[in-house]
């Protein structure tokens, strides 16, 4: 009896050894975490993928994993985590694997985030236990996985006929400007063709009505100019500077939507310089590519709105019509609109979102700004 009690103390230090070296030797743990989607919405739901793999042959030891996601992730299922815990700068998830050589194991969590922004999936800290549990060896793996949400649109009409005007007058431009002889395709009527654009061989080989799209001989183009440049009142500054880029993503889709050609210029932190898009309108490529901009955008400013406005009046036709959006006017804003209302000898279309944003969002920011003082 003395005997077997020895063997079973000696074979249980040598798996306590054993788990040990294996506890303390985990290079053949891998750790992946990923959306399903490079760009969402604001609020729409999407799907992280998570996975831990062994490269190894023997199985792993026990491992809790603690996966660090973006703090404005809002989680709407996860049975597959244990515990979350929330930091200042992520969204901590909690769970435990066992993996067997060469294999992974896959879990996934649905969520969702509201707020306009790039966030990344980053690293995961794991610890690993030995046999007799007294013991944990922490390391990490990194990872490096974003998603970008996009401004949300704004909904509110009132704030769309601001600049619908100015779309209009542009759209009949090019309407007038059409070449009545060369047809480049056609499409469905949708009530604001006029009859002169209907193909009545078209209509009646299809069953319903079709109209001619023309070849235009000069497109007049439109250059929307974001400025995020700081303008005076900080507690109301973040704000505004939200709302104008959820104004331009607004302005942005109905020209695309109209098929109207357009610019847009800003000196939002994209790049190390001002950043410039153009589009023909019809939501394609071009249109993605600005949203996914707007999206990753951070909230400051890589030049001042005077130096952004000679950028624009170097790079434009004086034939284009200018719309500004910032965050209120200021003497620097004044001589931005001065400058290029001299190169254009047109009125610029001025947007700014001390007056266009919602009363109610409007007084709690002063609110906020009153008790800040």
């Amino acid at each position: 009896m003395p005997l077997l009690f020895i063997i079973v103390i000696l074979v249980a230090l040598a798996i306590q050894r054993y788990s040990v070296w294996r506890a303390q030797n985990c290079r053949e743990i891998g750790y992946e975490c990923r959306p399903s989607v490079r760009a969402c919405e604001p609020g729409e739901a999407f799907l992280v993928y998570s996975t831990v793999s062994n490269r190894g042959h023997a199985p792993s030891p026990s491992l809790r994993v603690e996966e660090h996601f973006p703090m404005k992730l809002e989680v709407l299922e996860a049975e597959q985590y244990n515990v979350k815990v929330l930091t200042k700068e992520h969204r901590i998830y909690n769970s435990t694997v066992i993996i067997r050589g060469r294999q992974q194991v896959k879990r996934y969590l649905r969520a969702s985030i509201s707020e306009r922004g790039e966030y990344c999936f980053s690293f995961a800290d794991f610890n690993a236990g030995d046999f007799l549990g007294l013991h944990e060896y922490r390391f990490r793996r990194d990872n490096d996985a974003r998603i970008v949400v996009y401004p949300p649109k704004i909904e509110n009409d009132d704030l769309i006929k601001a600049f619908t005007n100015a779309i209009d007058e542009i759209a009949m431009r090019k309407q007038l400007l059409e070449d009545p002889i060369s047809v480049n395709e056609y499409r469905d009527y949708t009530g604001r063709e006029p009859m002169r654009q209907i193909s009545w061989t078209q209509t009646a080989v299809r069953s319903k009505l079709i109209v001619k799209q023309f070849d235009p001989v000069w497109q007049y183009t439109l250059t929307i100019v974001l400025d995020t440049q700081f303008h005076g009142q900080f507690d109301s500054h973040h704000d505004r500077q939200e709302f104008c880029f959820s104004l331009v993503r607004t302005l942005c889709e109905t020209l695309e939507k109209r098929l109207i050609g357009y610019r847009l210029i800003t000196n939002a932190t994209i790049s190390n310089e001002p950043v410039r898009f153009s589009s023909s309108g019809g939501m394609g490529g071009s249109f993605s590519r600005i949203l996914y901009a707007l999206g990753s955008a951070g909230n400051g400013y890589v030049c001042s709105v005077e130096q952004l406005m000679r950028e624009v009046c170097s790079d434009s036709d004086q034939r284009d019509r200018i719309i500004l959006v910032s965050t209120n006017k200021d003497d620097q804003v004044r001589n931005a609109i001065e400058m290029a209302r001299e190169y254009t000898g047109d009125e610029v279309v001025t947007l700014f979102a001390d007056e266009l944003m919602p009363p109610e969002e409007a007084s709690d920011t002063d609110a906020e700004g009153d008790q800040a003082v």
